[in-house]
This record gives C-alpha cells, structure tokens and sequence, in this order.
C-alpha cells in the first residue's frame, strides 16, 4: 500500500509502483469520507493507496513524559505516541478514570517529553486537545516553539 499526501491545492499524487506512472488528483471528494482508495493504472495493475489529509507527517514514537492539565492543576504520565510539527498523539498511564473523565476537547494541557535524539531535547509544549478516544487525546500545539528543532527530528 502506498500513501498519498494532499498538497495546497487538495491534490494527491499517485505514482504506479509497478511502472512509475504519475496522476495527480482532485482528493477533495474524498475528504471526511473514504480515505483508501483502489487505483488502477495504465499498465494494468491495482494499487492499494491511503490518502492523508493531515497537514504535517506523524512520526511514531514512544516517548515518556508528563501532562499537566489547566483546568483541574492534574499532573499525569503519558506516553507520547506521535508527534508531528503540529500537535502530539498522546496516551494516559495510569490515570485515575475520574481524570480522564474530565478531558474534553478544547481543553489546554501542557505536554513535556524529553526527544530520543542525541541532544535528549526537553520539549514543553502548551496544548489543545482535539480528540479524545478511551486513554487517548490528539492535541495542537497552540505555538511554534522548538519548531526548528521538532523539524530537524522529524527527519531522522
């Protein structure tokens, strides 16, 4: 299965891995709705590809740290599962279910987590939570600290 990232302008590309044919296409229909697409190429041959609508590439990652949440003064262990320039994939150890329970989207949190690179960089994020699944949340960082260096990791 291949990937295809939607640029400014709500296309993707598709390239044939069997010839290297290209097409590029309107993705927009696609949006909100079916994101696994069947594609058949010119020389014949069918092609699974996932389209991502996302605005920066997640990188997987398992990296520890801490969640201290404005609304209730919380402080709790997470798991930061991905990370990409624009927000975080985070998972909830240990946390009493009352305190999940709490979380709503909209919620601003602050995220620290320490990067797996050589450096070890200490990252302190202040956040909004935009999803909430079971023991999980998806949040965005709400400013462009450590960019450049979320950037550079990003890359590895």
């Amino acid at each position: 299965m291949i990937k295809g990232y939607i640029d400014e302008h709500d296309h993707a590309l598709f390239v044939c891995p069997n010839c290297g044919f290209q097409k590029r296409f309107n993705a927009l229909p696609f949006k909100g709705k079916k994101k696994q697409l069947n594609i058949k190429c010119q020389c014949g041959v069918s092609t699974e590809m996932t389209i991502e609508f996302r605005q920066h590439f997640r990188k997987k990652v398992g990296l520890p740290g801490v969640c201290l949440m404005e609304k209730n003064n919380t402080r709790c262990d997470i798991i930061i599962k991905d990370i990409s320039l624009g927000g975080v994939g985070v998972e909830f150890i240990f946390v009493h279910k009352k305190y999940m329970a709490e979380i709503e989207v909209g919620d601003v949190i602050f995220v620290e987590f320490k990067l797996d690179n050589l450096k070890e960089t200490i990252i302190n994020k202040r956040c909004t939570v935009k999803i909430k699944m079971d023991n999980m949340i998806g949040a965005e960082f709400n400013d462009e600290n450590y960019s450049k260096v979320l950037g550079f990791y990003l890359m590895q």
